[in-house]
């Protein structure tokens, strides 16, 4: 007889059912980078979608002198909604009891890790896929990332009224490497910036968290393509949205299958990504060769 035992979490937190493996939890967090970089919301009870909202932001020109006794005409607020459609995303692993007996390892904790990691990737991989659909763009296939390419993405999003503070997303070479932000920041030509405190910085810890005020990271689900070029995103928080099941995000079910004397560890991931404003992201495609 299989009998089966579930938790699972929503919003990072675990669920009163603590019969999940933190591990899985702790590296879920560990090695996810969009989710927080996103807009989330959860599902109502009953629904399999969660709506976002844009709204049409209002320019200089709508706010206008009054007169004593005079009354101001309404604007209308102008808003689209934009649905996250809830998926199920599902990854199992088996751990038979010969493997258990034979283990001096946890193998029940390490499969906790295994499944939170994949997870975790998961989301990034349905979050990354949405920074190509950016309308605004800068760099382009066969060019190497520039400072100032880099900073016209800075200047696109604060043209556009994104709210900071933003982000980069990229590829772990666009960070990296001669043709990454290591090498606009590190260099041994004349005329780079050896003295610069966040020069020193990468030499000393061979990472920056920032630069100009944008928030840097890096996913291996922004894949190179077969011309070595890379993906990259600059966007603010509003411009990718998270919907979360009412189950939760990520769930943990262990199921004991005696007739073949093993447990199965299945976890799952329930939610929907969706673009809710054009405007506030920037698609940055550069060579990484």
């Amino acid at each position: 007889m299989a009998v089966t035992q579930k938790s699972s979490f929503g919003s990072y937190s675990v669920s009163a059912n603590d019969v999940i493996q933190a591990e899985a939890i702790h590296q879920f967090k560990k090695a996810n980078v969009m989710s927080p970089l996103v807009t989330t919301a959860s599902a109502p009870a009953g629904a399999a979608s969660v709506t976002f909202v844009e709204y049409t932001a209002k320019a200089s020109s709508d706010v206008t002198s009054l007169s004593e006794g005079s009354e101001r005409s309404s604007i209308a607020v102008a808003s689209t909604a934009k649905t996250a459609t809830i998926g199920n995303y599902v990854v199992r692993s088996d751990i038979s009891d010969l493997a258990v007996l034979g283990s001096a390892m946890d193998l029940t904790g390490d499969v906790g890790l295994t499944l939170g990691h994949a997870c975790a990737l998961k989301v990034d991989d349905l979050l990354t896929d949405l920074i190509a659909g950016f309308s605004q763009t800068s760099g382009s296939a066969g060019t190497a990332l520039t400072l100032d390419q880099f900073f016209e993405g800075a200047r696109l999003l604060n043209s556009s009224g994104a709210p900071g503070a933003f982000s980069y997303v990229g590829n772990s070479k666009q960070i990296w490497g001669a043709k990454g932000i290591q090498g606009l920041i590190v260099a041994s030509s004349a005329g780079t910036f050896a003295d610069n405190p966040v020069s020193a910085q990468m030499l000393e810890n061979g990472y920056v968290g920032k630069l100009g005020g944008i928030n840097l990271y890096y996913s291996e689900e922004v894949t190179e393509d077969g011309n070595n070029d890379c993906p990259s995103g600059m966007f603010a928080k509003g411009a990718l949205g998270l919907g979360i099941s009412s189950a939760g995000l990520m769930s943990i079910e262990s199921q004991r299958d005696a007739s073949y004397q093993h447990t199965e560890y299945v976890a799952s991931v329930k939610c929907g990504v969706i673009e809710i404003k054009d405007a506030f992201g920037v698609y940055m495609l550069t060579d990484v060769s």
